[in-house]
């Protein structure tokens, strides 16, 4: 594990999952995107108590766009296995996340403060040559957020959230 500006990084293998996921999509500012994924949470939820699923790793937001125009995500957690009857009428889904290699960032305190960190993984993706401008996020796409601890349960200075980024 290598420190930048008490950010912590490694590069890891993900594994694949299978997962209950959700798609959502919001505009850009801070609190649409928190509303939208809160409301795919909710449903992802629900839908794992109607069918008995059982989580086998944390939660995650897989981002697929970022942008002005606004973002496109997926929530997924992954189960056990698929429920025994098909899922209809309902925008959830259980198929299974890829796996692959990626630069893992980690996270440390309320989630309001990620965009800190994500400065933060900007400047070091830079100083490695990894990125030249914000522009080259676009080539770690999908990336996604791992949630270590439950909100609820937590407080917030001790949220650990890991924030991966498939390498390009």
């Amino acid at each position: 594990m290598t420190t930048f500006d008490e950010l912590e990084f490694s590069e890891v293998e993900v594994s694949p999952a299978l997962a209950a996921q959700v798609p959502g999509q919001s505009a850009p500012d801070p609190a649409s995107i928190s509303a939208a994924i809160g409301a795919a949470f909710d449903t992802l939820m629900g839908f794992l108590g109607q069918h008995a699923l059982t989580p086998t790793a944390p939660p995650r937001v897989i981002y697929t766009s970022y942008g002005p125009e606004g973002v496109s995500f997926t929530v997924a957690l992954p189960v056990a296995a698929a429920p025994a009857a098909p899922a209809s009428d309902t925008p959830v889904t259980v198929d299974t996340l890829s796996g692959a290699k990626a630069y893992r960032f980690t996270h440390l305190g309320p989630y309001k403060n990620l965009m800190g960190t994500y400065g933060r993984i900007t400047a070091f993706m830079k100083s490695k040559g990894w990125m030249e401008s914000d522009a080259d996020w676009a080539r770690y796409m999908p990336m996604w957020e791992e949630y270590l601890n439950d909100p609820d349960k937590t407080p917030e200075a001790d949220l650990l959230t890991y924030i991966y980024l498939p390498v390009a």
